[in-house]
């Protein structure tokens, strides 16, 4: 990221826009005169960064040691993000490296706010552009984790729901047969298939939106439950198998077995096709048991833990998912 000295140069390298009534005299243009939306900004005692003519960053002169801080304002817009790691080098979750030499992670929150703070982050660094980490500090951000009634409420569901699950392994060789594949499931941020009504009506049964799973007992012996959790099953199966498909060639067995890529010779659509299917076939009865449960957890709500738990101050790594 840029240090105090490259926006000094910078400004002063820049003159202000002689005929623009957009720029005030402490004011210069990042990018393109017109673009008075980018904009550096001198203050008595820092410069400032403005992306869509909102303060993201605020860098502060060094002391008489070389030391200087940065104070920096996570955004939400995917294009104003982008446009702040152009002019400024800043990114969530980016790597610093610490005065002994660690490499740390400095997630922005852009709730800061709700924090009660000003910034997301104020980073200090000494004169080697090292973070000082004693000196430093970023908002938090959160996991959930699983409090014991969590671990209670998934227990008692699993355990009324183990005959239902036990007769979907059963019917494995049915869910082969009628699997139905594609790379909108499997790839990246793949979407399951299920109707939103079915998924709704499972939701209520399981009391995602109160808490109350009182009424599963109940509903397991009606035809209609029956029904649905044959519903989800055949879809927890399609994702499970199309993300299978699509992780062993990067997602070109669908397309060479659709025909559209990759079919320079006519055996190669069969071959993927044959692909496909052995990929299917090698899905075991715990493979499937491990994808519908955890299926059935997230549609009553407890795929995940309810207890907010702040991350550690600049861990050296980042869990995958967190929160704001």
């Amino acid at each position: 990221m840029y240090n105090y000295q490259h926006f000094d140069n910078l400004y002063n390298n820049t003159r202000k826009p002689p005929r623009s009534k957009k720029y005030q005299e402490n004011q210069r243009p990042l990018r393109r005169v017109p673009e008075s939306w980018l904009m550096l900004q001198k203050d008595p005692n820092s410069y400032v960064v403005k992306i869509n003519r909102t303060e993201v960053a605020r860098y502060y002169p060094p002391d008489s040691q070389g030391n200087y801080e940065v104070a920096i304002r996570g955004l939400y817009a995917t294009y104003d993000i982008h446009l702040m790691y152009v002019f400024t080098h800043i990114y969530s979750c980016m790597p610093i490296t610490t005065t002994t030499g660690e490499t740390v992670r400095v997630p922005l929150n852009p709730h800061y706010k709700d924090q009660e703070q000003d910034f997301s982050a104020v980073l200090c660094f000494n004169s080697s552009d090292q973070l000082v980490v004693e000196e430093s500090w970023h908002s938090d951000v959160y996991r959930f984790a699983s409090t014991d009634e969590d671990k209670a409420k998934r227990k008692a569901l699993k355990a009324q729901l183990e005959a239902y699950i036990t007769l979907q392994m059963f019917k494995l060789p049915t869910l082969k047969a009628n699997a139905k594949v594609d790379d909108d499931q499997g790839g990246p941020f793949g979407e399951e298939k299920l109707n939103s009504s079915v998924r709704l009506e499972i939701n209520s049964l399981f009391g995602a939106f109160t808490g109350d799973t009182s009424q599963v007992p109940e509903a397991l012996n009606t035809p209609r439950f029956a029904q649905l959790f044959d519903e989800v099953s055949q879809d927890a199966f399609n994702m499970l198998a199309s993300k299978r498909i699509y992780n062993e060639g990067n997602g070109s067995l669908f397309w060479k077995a659709q025909g559209y890529y990759g079919t320079k010779h006519p055996d190669e659509k069969a071959d993927a096709e044959e692909k496909i299917n052995d990929i299917i076939n090698a899905i075991t009865p715990d493979d499937h048991k491990k994808s519908l449960t955890t299926r059935l957890m997230k549609y009553a709500n407890l795929g995940k833990g309810s207890q907010k738990v702040a991350l550690p101050q600049f861990s050296n790594t980042l869990p995958n998912r967190f929160h704001f």
